[in-house]
């Protein structure tokens, strides 16, 4: 009788011996080699898959590969997402930006990746950006720095992730804070992918704000400022979240008119009738509107959260 072989066994020891092989030649990096030992005891599930339904159904080394993937995919997504919810401090870098004290407009551009972030107002007059950003090892932070002709200062704080493949180790949430000059007009575009984010811009000089989010809660308070570049009624930015709730803190003495984009939620926004007026439109206008000294206009989206119009408490210090 002629003996059957399991080409699995055969596919296996293929499969090792490229995988060596791109390890030993450097095509294989660190981290995506770490994501391969990982997987490796599959291989057991895999022959022992396969020895058992070789004979009772069809396919049944076929089906067995399948399950195995399907199985190593499940476990992977798991423990990354499991990873992905803890909050890392391997990893302290601090940001320490001065600023010279004639600059007439700071752009701050901030990117950041699974981050919760803080900016707020610096209890340091010096014309300054400063702050810190924890994380893990894979992730950073660059900063660049440019001035205009007009002196005017664009600062990008972009975080990075160092790895394509990061390694299970380091894994996590991130968090920063920013303390920006309270005398300096502020032009502010803001961009995350994941994370919940505080602006507690009261007591700044915000002259624009754009901010988006895609997955998180965004709050945003507004100063007592009138922006001095912008023409009247002009529209000062637009801020996104776009799985999350928008909480936006308007003090007493700023008139907002808000155009709200809800997505067609239905979810219906907070606010003190009180205060505002809801238009056609979908916009909601403060009754103070014609004869604030202080009015801003701004796009509030949130698509699948609920915006909610507050005030804020009294800036102090």
């Amino acid at each position: 009788m002629q003996r059957r072989t399991n080409p699995i066994w055969g596919l296996i020891f293929l499969a090792a011996a490229a995988v060596l092989a791109a390890r030993a030649a450097g095509w294989i990096p660190d981290n995506a080699f770490d994501v391969i030992q990982r997987a490796a005891p599959a291989l057991l599930v895999l022959l022992a898959l396969a020895t058992l339904l070789r004979n009772r159904l069809p396919f049944g080394r076929l089906i067995a590969l399948v399950l195995t993937l399907v199985l190593v995919g499940g476990i992977a997504v798991y423990a990354f997402n499991t990873r992905s919810e803890q909050v890392r401090e391997d990893n302290r870098q601090t940001i320490d930006q001065p600023l010279s004290a004639d600059v007439t407009l700071l752009r701050l551009r901030v990117l950041t990746l699974a981050t919760d972030v803080e900016l707020r107002r610096s209890l340091d007059p010096s014309p300054a950006v400063r702050g810190e950003f924890v994380g893990s090892m894979d992730n950073q932070v660059n900063v660049s720095f440019e001035i205009g002709s007009d002196n005017s200062v664009t600062l990008l704080l972009e975080e990075v992730r160092l790895s394509a493949v990061p390694s299970l180790e380091t894994v996590g949430r991130g968090t920063m804070r920013l303390d920006l000059p309270p005398d300096l007009p502020l032009d502010i575009d803001f961009e995350s992918q994941d994370g919940d984010v505080v602006l507690n811009l009261g007591g700044t000089q915000l002259e624009r704000l754009n901010v988006n989010v895609a997955n998180g809660d965004v709050v945003v308070t507004l100063p007592e400022y009138q922006p001095r570049f912008s023409e009247p009624g002009e529209v000062l930015g637009a801020i996104t979240s776009l799985t999350g709730a928008l909480t936006l803190r308007v003090p007493q003495a700023v008139a907002a008119h808000l155009e709200l984009n809800r997505g067609g939620s239905g979810i219906q926004p907070q606010y003190d009738p009180n205060v505002y007026n809801y238009l056609v439109g979908d916009v909601l206008e403060a009754r103070t509107i014609e004869s604030a000294a202080i009015v801003v206009r701004y796009i509030l989206t949130a698509p699948r959260g609920l915006i909610r119009l507050d005030v804020p408490e009294a800036v102090t210090g």
